[in-house]
């Protein structure tokens, strides 16, 4: 919805992690400010402030390029939640032949 020169966008949490829309909110700081409300236990609220002030329609557009951007930072946290077997297995037998010193100190 956009009012007094701001957006005001309820993303469902259900759908979307609070990290993915913090990922999002900073992505777009260039462009606007996003202020998270209260979380509540499935939604949150974002208000999208502009550093100057615009018309309804690109105000739109940049809710529309929030959602875009949330989406691709959803299935970031989602790839990332799946690959961290992996991820972590990998990182272990890297580290495990680095010789580190051992902790036995004689």
């Amino acid at each position: 919805m956009f009012r007094d020169g701001r957006v005001e966008l309820v993303v469902d949490l259900r759908a979307y992690r609070l990290a993915a829309v913090q990922k999002t909110a900073y992505r777009l700081a260039a462009r606007c400010t996003a202020v998270l409300g209260d979380v509540g236990e499935s939604s949150v609220v974002v208000h999208l402030m502009f550093p100057v002030p615009l018309s309804e329609a690109p105000a739109l557009e940049v809710a529309r390029v929030f959602f875009q951007e949330l989406l691709d930072q959803e299935l970031r946290e989602q790839i990332a939640v799946e690959t961290a077997p992996l991820r972590n297995l990998i990182l272990a037998h890297a580290y495990s032949r680095t010789g580190l010193p051992s902790d036995d100190r004689e």
